[in-house]
């Protein structure tokens, strides 16, 4: 038995005509009656009853059908598998997130590109408005925001609550605090992201509730950049806590009252397939903010 034999029959089954089932599968008539007999031989059992009202299955052949279909989905699916597993040792991966998502999403890539070293990985850091556009327009594969998103030709996955935290140097003052009020940080220099990111307006937006004037010395839209001022013992800053997992030397402090809380989310362009790769980094992805206490 070879697995024409269960195409041609199935496609028997589908029709219950021979001549419609030829067509379908691309044979001539008769090829395709030579084919089922070699089954039914096979089987030895009759698959089919054969009369001038037309064709319908036997006993036997209602039950084979079961098998045979389920025999082609399990090698359809495993052809779609390897299909797959091939895009992953030569394909591309083009991402979008926010400067402030870098901390989750740098781990998640370097992950998938040690598991798939030929892939093309493409990193792409912008406002949250520009990776929702460029996704929507199809330029990006998957793309790292919040939810709900803006753009309505996008779906949101919410994989963690960004919050806000303070971030000090391991030597500074406040390192031993349980939590840190607006006033305690009236004298201290911040370097903060730039204005027009949205974290930034959310940490503007903690300041104004406090009614803080903070004393900015360096704005920045490199988180890497902000940190380094920070580990420097130069400044304080605010930024997402999931995302410091890549900071080193400096401490991390609840803020009080909390800021305002936001889903970030992995963002998906609606009705459109997901690569294998875009699925595998969203993999890590879910994996890195749940052991950040996401």
């Amino acid at each position: 038995m070879e697995l024409r034999h269960l195409r041609y029959f199935t496609a028997v089954a589908d029709t219950l005509h021979f001549g419609r089932a030829a067509r379908r599968v691309h044979v001539s008539q008769p090829t395709l009656s030579q084919q089922i007999r070699q089954l039914e031989e096979e089987l030895g059992t009759p698959l089919f009853e054969r009369a001038r009202a037309g064709v319908r299955l036997t006993q036997a052949g209602e039950l084979f059908r079961t098998y045979a279909s389920r025999a082609l989905e399990d090698v359809d699916a495993g052809r779609m598998a390897v299909g797959a597993l091939r895009g992953l040792a030569t394909g591309a991966l083009r991402v979008g997130y926010p400067p402030s998502m870098r901390g989750v999403v740098v781990p998640a890539l370097a992950a998938v590109l040690r598991r798939h070293p030929g892939l093309a990985l493409s990193a792409e850091e912008a406002v949250v408005r520009r990776v929702e556009r460029r996704l929507a327009d199809g330029r990006l594969d998957v793309g790292l925001g919040y939810a709900p998103a803006r753009s309505p030709d996008l779906d949101t996955e919410p994989v963690f609550d960004s919050r806000l935290a303070l971030v000090v140097a391991r030597g500074h003052a406040l390192a031993s605090a349980e939590s840190v009020g607006a006033r305690q940080l009236s004298n201290e220099p911040f370097a903060l992201l730039s204005s027009g990111l949205r974290v930034r307006a959310r940490v503007d937006a903690w300041f104004a509730a406090m009614r803080l004037r903070p004393h900015i010395a360096l704005e920045s839209n490199a988180v890497g950049t902000v940190l380094a001022i920070v580990r420097a013992g130069l400044a304080v800053t605010i930024l997402p806590e999931p995302h410091l997992s890549d900071a080193e030397r400096v401490v991390v402090k609840r803020l009080s009252p909390a800021p305002r809380t936001e889903l970030a989310a992995l963002l998906w362009r609606k009705g459109a397939p997901r690569a294998p790769a875009a699925e595998l980094f969203a993999t890590e992805v879910r994996t890195r903010a749940r052991d950040a206490g996401a």
